[in-house]
């Protein structure tokens, strides 16, 4: 594992405690500011809208201009949002500053695994499962630590750390990170159909990933905490400690994810891949049916204890496989901006369901990760 990659460990590991906190203050920031469920979710799938079709952009212009100043930025924009969130709390406000962290982030993420594959190209798997479960992991300190600075002071101190961690990590990340310049292959120095062409099975994925959007966005982002509170009466730390939970369900076992995949290693891929998004779904809309806090946030927590942190790192190796060197920045983010479309309607479908039970998005979601997995099935 070369320095670029350990450097992107640590620095991962500070941008997921601030996401983790962020991911569980905002929304209860926004509830405490008096927003209702139906401005919550229209204020999400705005900011969804909004993103479409920025990471093509970005992962276009990274294959040209390199990846280092993309995460830079992104890097000091979620330092500067987070700073400056508790100075605003209108309607109009609190949707701007979703569409800049929604922004900022979705820059990371159009360069992180693209950067991360060109540094570790022959042990991705092993590499993604360190690097992104590590971050995972750290979200689950950002969730657990967000919650308790809450309890005992304010949201204004709560969001100021994280601003903090993640200017330290944009200082780290800038005088630390190497950029090589990475081979290209020469079978793709002129990419079949052009600009707009993209491998079927990419495609596929894409589509899937469509679907998966959606049921992603029913159960998972700011209704995650609300479910929580408004069908169980769980209160502000319980909340945090469920999401806590949730996270490091997901992050600690990514970390090994490469080893257990190992002993899988007699079977493909794929259907590795299907089967457990089959599980997650079926366990998510279990939760709709539960009828106390404890056994819903330990059936919650296992589709990504059994499932998420696995299917998600072959996933992730199946499709940098499929794209095409020159174009690897553009292709991969060309499957996450189609997929990314089913998350812009989720936020007001959630908010539409939930206002008429609030176990519906549950049971949606889970629903809909079982049709994207069949989708799946022609690859």
């Amino acid at each position: 594992m070369n320095r670029n990659v350990r450097l992107l460990i640590f620095v991962s590991w500070l941008f997921g405690y601030a996401s983790g906190a962020y991911e569980v203050l905002f929304p209860l920031y926004l509830d405490w500011a008096g927003i209702s469920f139906t401005d919550i979710g229209i204020i999400f799938s705005i900011t969804a809208a909004t993103m479409a079709g920025l990471n093509i952009v970005i992962g276009s212009q990274s294959d040209v201009r390199g990846r280092k100043v993309f995460y830079s930025i992104s890097l000091a924009l979620c330092s500067a949002i987070n700073f400056v969130v508790p100075f605003l709390r209108k309607l109009w406000e609190t949707l701007v500053l979703s569409i800049a962290q929604s922004a900022s982030s979705t820059i990371r993420g159009s360069v992180h695994n693209v950067m991360l594959y060109e540094h570790a190209r022959k042990t991705f798997l092993t590499a993604y499962s360190r690097v992104n479960g590590m971050e995972y992991f750290s979200q689950a300190i950002g969730l657990l630590g967000a919650g308790l600075i809450l309890a005992a002071s304010s949201f204004q101190s709560a969001f100021w750390v994280s601003a903090l961690v993640l200017a330290s990590a944009l200082c780290i990340f800038v005088f630390g990170f190497k950029e090589e310049k990475v081979e290209r292959g020469p079978e793709d120095v002129a990419p079949k159909g052009g600009e707009a062409y993209l491998p079927r099975e990419l495609k596929i994925f894409a589509i899937s990933g469509f679907v998966m959007a959606i049921g992603s966005g029913l159960s998972h982002g700011f209704f995650t905490p609300l479910f929580f509170v408004k069908k169980f009466g769980a209160d502000q730390a319980t909340v945090s400690i469920i999401l806590t939970i949730h996270r490091l369900s997901f992050g600690l076992p990514m970390i090994f994810a490469d080893k257990v995949l190992a002993y899988l290693k007699r079977f493909r891929q794929k259907a590795i891949l299907i089967v457990l998004m089959i599980y997650q779904g079926v366990s998510i809309s279990f939760c709709a049916f539960l009828p106390d806090i404890i056994s819903a946030t330990i059936v919650f927590a296992s589709h990504d204890l059994l499932a998420a942190s696995f299917w998600i790192p072959v996933l992730s190796v199946l499709i940098q496989n499929y794209c095409r060197d020159s174009r690897r920045g553009a292709d991969s983010n060309k499957v996450a901006s189609m997929s990314s479309i089913g998350s812009i309607g989720a936020p007001f479908l959630t908010g539409i369901l939930a206002s008429i039970s609030i176990s519906y998005p549950f049971l949606a979601s889970g629903l809909l990760y079982v049709a994207a997995a069949l989708i799946l099935l022609p690859i």
